[in-house]
């Protein structure tokens, strides 16, 4: 370390430098300088307070506590660094990237609808009564109460129609 403060030009007393205009100049240079920090210190302030922002805001919309934002790196700025960390690190905090992806893919489906798409493709696709006697037989056997039969041979649960 060396005994000589270079910083501190006031001291210098050499005949060239020791105008009023120099000193004023030195003096605007400190200032500037001050400023400079100033700004320095509260542009890093603020930049922090919006990673913290944007961090919190990503967090909120997955549905995952606010108290996760601590816990993620200081380096991480964007929001697809935050949800690649979140893809890498989620399963810790419960958080799979998997199931929200698969609730976006799988639409939500009613049951009824289900029965009645099925219903409709049986219908399609079955093949309707020709009038062939072996069908009609297996038809007759398979009936197991009087309506059901009565629908088979006459169209209704009640028997045939007295005129």
């Amino acid at each position: 370390m060396s005994e000589y403060d270079w910083d501190d030009d006031e001291d210098f007393s050499g005949a060239s430098n020791d105008s009023n205009a120099m000193k004023e100049l030195r003096k605007a240079h400190r200032e500037a300088q001050k400023r400079n920090k100033e700004m320095a210190a509260q542009l890093e302030s603020l930049q922090s307070s919006l990673r913290e922002r944007s961090v919190r805001d990503i967090l909120d919309s997955k549905n995952i506590p606010a108290k996760v934002a601590a816990l993620v790196p200081k380096d991480i700025t964007s929001a697809e660094d935050v949800e690649s960390w979140l893809a890498e690190f989620g399963d810790v905090f419960g958080f799979t990237s998997q199931d929200s992806k698969q609730d976006e893919s799988k639409p939500i489906v009613n049951p009824e609808l289900e029965k009645w798409s099925r219903i409709s493709s049986t219908q399609s696709s079955g093949e309707a009564y020709n009038g062939d006697n072996d069908q009609m037989s297996a038809l007759i056997n398979a009936a197991t109460t009087v309506e059901e039969l009565n629908k088979l041979l006459h169209g209704n649960s009640t028997g045939p129609l007295a005129m």
